[in-house]
């Protein structure tokens, strides 16, 4: 476990449990989960064994409404924002178990809002009581979307995948991201809702409405404090992010298939990234994989960084979930070890007048306990030394016998000291690479405290004028004891300077205080000013980039203008050879029409002369039927008579009685079968509009008619199908029919002009034409009695009430002719009026198309005159883009080097398309590839613990050293304490003999002092030697501590080969389950088809 420092605090982990959801109880699911909010447990119970408990900052059931949880434990979040820290507050937990719930919840009932909209109202009613005339604040938001490991943005309508950079406090944001500024509640809300609408969500068998992605949304607070300085205010930046997680599921309990696998399949890769993070962190590992998921890499400064944190830990209670609770809980207790070091965003010139100062402070603390001075102390005494030294030389002339005798007291008493210093010596040689190290370390503080003081006088200089400079040097002491040049200045013209510069600035501050109400808004004027100047820039900036989007949306609209216009000149010249083609193929048919009414008019007068012809025709026939009626009546008096008074009969010619009989009944049985074959064909022939007359009313010649006549029609309907559809066709039809009809008459008129020659030669005895001479003397000698005569007349009878009817059905069916051809007339008429309205339609179309061509010219001549103003305005800002593009030739440049870096990595995204397919057909072999990794991860891991160990073992090495170092230090001060004390004990003894040894003393000093040089560069060579091996052995540490890094990315490699490994794998079982599916859904086709053979 991470070992706590000081000012850090652990991330709060709170755990939400839902009730059961109302088709879990329908399902008949039991809650295997209990909370205890007394002592913050929460208990997991198992169907078989123990229950297990975990432990939490807090747990919430359905009895703590979103406000009461916003109070307990996000409101302390939005507070630390407003003072300057950032927060974070995201939920995790399984798909459907109320991540969006507890972070969103709904927007229509304020008594439902959740974390988010509570943070915006909270935050916005603060900022409202905390701004004033010396503080103001600006609130901007951003809402991030990471879908398929890829960033989008959610607040633009055009959705692309942007980057994630790093900024330069090693910081991860969304480049590219818009963060519109906002002023209210209701504003914030519109934008979220906006983004809210382009998220990605779809239906699971978990979730109705299951979020797809990860979704940030971000509130950036900016504090500008004018409070202390109106002229440069303190700025503080803060954020809090709201973070809500898509849930954690598996494929089998959400049965997805498609693009909503895929998504799950990225959703369990980056919550996995996430995990590994959180386990890296909580072990202590050096290296945090934040770059292994989008995901981890927004989240840095949340986990293990400088935010406040508090994670939502949402669980369900159902036995069927109870797998993925337990590891939801297993998470939240891992992230609840992470230790974040929460810190205040000032603005970077701010914290730097701050660390100066507490540099400077720090160099007075560090500056008082040195002796500057010591080395005026160790001259004056050299040269009291070297004085006391002259004197003794000058009195030792005249002791020299007391010198003698003390030089050999003092020869024993120097042999007795060098037994002691020999015995001393070893010891000595231990301190002296202690006192070298020790020198070492003081030439590094007074090089520092050097630095220091440089950093001092350069930060004097800077915020103090000249006049000041020399204001504050003319209040120096002028005994000589400060120097009042530029250069060279100590500690105490340091602390002098600062001294007289905080009193000046005081004095200052107390001076310009009482003004401070009457500048206050010239300074805010000028801020103001400031302000609106950057704005403008920022503006003119926004607008060189507008006319640069503009020119290249008008380059591409004139282009796809162009493109349309050539389009619809295309459209233009096809539209008027088809109306050529119409106009042509109309007039064709005109002309055809009017062929054909005219062909249909002249066979009409044709045929109506044709029937006046035929009633002529058979008003004549009349006539000579009642002139024969008159002629057998008289006839058959005078034959009756003769047949009386011969005895013969008149129709002794029994054979062609019995012929005419067997002609009568033969007409009979053929109009019966004519009737039955009309209603047939008039069954038939009603669809097509045509109706024939009925059988009954005809008689056997008119029977004999209209059977061909509805064998023509029956003709003509098999030959033509469209009778009823093309009226001309019809027409020519019904007129050959006529001209049938008519050749039908004059045979039938042949056929009674013959029955008219047999009456003639029953009544008369003889033919006008064709009789014959046997028949001629037959009915002469022939006789008749009163019966036959009878039925002759009978039969006469009958045929002249048939000539009539059969005379009444010929005008009934000449009016009917006549009615169609006026039917007809007036359904030509009707074509006619149709044809005249196309017409006059196909005009009207015409001149819309000619006043459209005329609107399409008046627009492409305001097109053109936009044009021209667009390029009017273009070419008044040519100079200004030319020289913009001249300014941008090296970001062009390396634009177009990113270009090709993005193709290069366009052919190896194909490169690897290919791969992929070839890792499709490669299934097997990455199975084997996977065991081998994991054989081979294993190794690693053992080498990795290794190389830990041994890393350990020198990490204990130098701590034993550094304890020797210390030991050793201790024992160089004892060394010099005693020598000093041992120094101080001869030099009292020396000074009684002093002018009797100084020849000798000064001989043995020089001899001891060159052996004592010798000694000391053998203990500075032995330091040496000593010093190369540390360096080496600290090579050697740091050569261990880059392989242990270099094995650790080695390992962080061989994982992202592994989950890719992974996931390939989940493609293709996924792969495979899809063809096993259509394979399933394929057999039952299968069976039925082979039942169907």
């Amino acid at each position: 476990m991470v070992k706590k420092q000081p000012g850090a605090e652990n991330i709060r982990v709170v755990v939400r449990c839902r009730n059961l959801l109302p088709y879990e109880s329908e399902r008949g699911d039991k809650a295997l989960v209990r909370l205890d909010l007394a002592t913050n447990q929460v208990i997991v119970h198992h169907p078989i064994g123990d229950a297990d408990g975990f432990t939490f900052d807090a747990v919430y059931n359905n009895t703590y409404t979103q406000r009461d949880i916003f109070l307990q434990e996000v409101h302390p979040l939005v507070e630390a924002v407003l003072q300057g820290y950032n927060a974070t507050v995201f939920a995790y937990g399984q798909s459907g178990s109320g991540k969006t719930h507890t972070m969103t919840g709904k927007l229509n009932d304020p008594q439902q809002w959740g974390m988010m909209p509570q943070v915006v109202n909270y935050l916005f009613n603060e900022v409202k009581k905390l701004t004033s005339t010396t503080k103001t604040f600006k609130i901007r938001v951003s809402y991030v979307e990471l879908y398929n490991g890829k960033s989008r943005d959610l607040l633009t309508s055009k959705q692309v995948n942007l980057e994630i950079k790093q900024n330069m406090s090693k910081n991860f944001y969304v480049k590219g991201a818009e963060m519109p500024e906002v002023t209210s509640f209701d504003e914030a809300i519109r934008w979220f809702n906006a983004g809210t609408m382009r998220r990605q969500t779809a239906s699971t068998d978990l979730n109705d409405t299951s979020s797809r992605s990860h979704s940030l949304f971000t509130l950036q607070v900016e504090q500008f404090d004018f409070e202390q300085d109106p002229s440069s205010p303190i700025l503080l930046t803060s954020k809090i992010n709201v973070v809500d997680l898509a849930g954690s599921e598996k494929l089998s309990k959400t049965n997805a298939t498609g693009e909503t696998a895929k998504e799950g399949c990225n959703i369990n890769l980056s919550l996995s990234a996430l995990a590994t993070v959180i386990d890296t962190i909580v072990k202590g590992g050096k290296h945090i994989p934040y770059r292994g998921s989008p995901l981890t890499m927004l989240l840095k400064d949340s986990l293990g960084g400088n935010a406040k944190t508090v994670m939502f830990a949402n669980i369900g209670p159902s036995e069927k979930n109870i797998s993925e609770t337990i590891s939801t809980l297993r998470f939240a207790l891992r992230a609840k070890q992470i230790e974040n070091k929460p810190v205040k965003n000032m603005d970077p010139k701010d914290a730097r007048i701050q660390d100066l100062l507490d540099t400077i402070e720090e160099l007075k603390s560090r500056l008082g306990n040195v002796d500057l001075n010591q080395e005026d102390q160790l001259r004056q005494r050299i040269e009291e030394l070297e004085v006391e030294n002259s004197d003794l030389r000058g009195g030792g002339e005249k002791n020299s016998l007391e010198l003698e005798e003390n030089i050999r007291v003092l020869q024993a008493q120097l042999e007795g000291a060098n037994q002691i210093s020999a015995e001393k010596q070893k010891e000595v040689e231990k301190g002296v690479d202690a006192r070298l190290l020790l020198e070492w370390d003081l030439q590094n503080e007074v090089g520092h405290g050097k630095e220091l003081r440089s950093l001092a006088v350069n930060f004097i200089k800077r915020v103090c004028q000249e006049e000041q400079l020399q204001e504050i040097r003319r209040k120096m002491p002028q005994d000589g004891s400060y120097n009042t040049t530029d250069d060279g200045w100590d500690v105490k013209e340091i602390d002098f300077y600062l001294k007289e510069f905080t009193s000046m600035y005081e004095a200052w501050r107390q001076s310009m205080y009482t003004r401070e109400d009457l500048e206050k808004y010239a300074q805010a004027s000028v801020s103001g000013a400031l302000a609106q100047t950057q704005r403008h820039l920022d503006e003119v900036i926004r607008a060189r980039d507008e006319l640069l989007r503009l020119r290249q949306e008008d380059s591409a609209k004139r282009a796809a203008e162009n493109e349309l216009l050539s389009q619809l000149r295309v459209d233009l010249s096809t539209l008027r050879d088809d109306n050529t083609r119409l106009r042509e193929k109309i007039e064709r048919d005109q002309e055809r029409m009017k062929a054909k009414i005219a062909k249909s008019k002249d066979e009409y007068k044709s045929l109506v002369d044709e029937l006046e012809r035929s009633k002529a025709l058979v008003t004549e026939k009349e006539h000579d039927i009642e002139r024969l009626k008159r002629m057998l009546e008289e006839s058959g008096n005078n034959a009756l008579f003769a047949a009386s008074t011969s005895g013969v009969s008149p129709w002794s010619g029994v054979d062609e009685r019995t012929a005419i009989f067997q002609k009568l009944d033969e007409e009979k049985r053929v109009r019966k079968a004519l009737e039955s074959r009309i209603r047939e064909v008039n069954v038939s022939l009603r669809r097509y509009g045509v109706c024939i007359a009925d059988a009954g009313e005809m008689d056997d010649g008119s029977q004999e008619v209209a059977e061909r006549t509805n064998a023509l029609i029956l003709a003509a309907v098999t030959e033509d199908d469209t009778i009823d559809g093309d009226l001309c066709a019809k027409f020519q039809q019904q007129i050959r029919v006529k001209q049938r009809l008519t050749e039908l008459r004059h045979q039938h008129q042949r056929k009674l002009e013959d029955m008219l020659r047999k009456y003639e030669f029953l009544k008369t005895g003889k033919t006008t034409a064709n009789g014959g001479g046997g028949a001629e003397g037959t009915l002469h000698t022939s006789f008749a009695d009163d019966a036959t005569a009878q039925q002759i007349k009978e039969l006469l009878q009958r045929k002249d009430e048939e000539i009539e009817r059969v005379i009444q059905d010929k005008e009934k069916t000449c009016d009917k002719i006549v009615k169609k051809l006026n039917k007809s007339e007036i359904r030509i008429k009707e074509l006619e009026a149709t044809l005249e309205e196309e017409r006059a339609q196909f005009t009207e179309e015409r001149q819309e198309l000619g006043s459209e061509n005329l609107e399409l010219q008046k627009y492409n001549q305001q097109l053109s005159v936009e044009l021209e103003t667009l390029r009017g305005q273009l070419s008044a800002v040519k100079e200004e883009m030319d020289s913009m593009d001249r300014a941008k030739s090296a970001e062009i440049e390396k634009w177009k080097e990113d270009a090709e870096k993005g193709a290069e990595r366009l052919e190896e995204m194909r490169f690897k398309m290919a791969a992929y397919s070839e890792l499709q057909k490669s299934y097997d072999r990455l199975q084997e590839q996977l065991q081998r990794t994991e054989a081979s991860l294993k190794e690693k891991i053992d080498s990795l613990e290794n190389t830990r160990q041994m890393v350990k073992w020198s990490n204990s090495l130098l701590a034993t050293e550094k304890q020797k170092l210390e030991q050793m230090e201790m024992m160089v001060k004892q060394q010099e304490v005693e020598m000093r004390r041992r120094e101080e004990y001869l030099r009292s003894e020396m000074m009684d003999d002093i002018n009797k040894q100084v020849a000798a003393n000064n001989r043995r000093l020089q001899e001891q002092a060159a052996q004592y040089q010798e000694l000391i560069s053998q203990e500075q060579d032995k330091q040496k030697t000593i010093m190369k091996k540390v360096k080496s052995s600290r090579k050697e540490t740091q050569k261990a501590a880059q392989r242990y890094d270099e094995m650790i990315l080695e390992n962080e490699a061989l994982l992202s080969k592994l989950e890719e490994l992974k996931v390939n794998s989940m493609r293709i079982f996924l792969e495979k389950q899809e063809a096993q599916r259509e394979l399933e859904a394929l057999r039952p086709t299968r069976h039925v088809g082979a039942r169907r053979l």
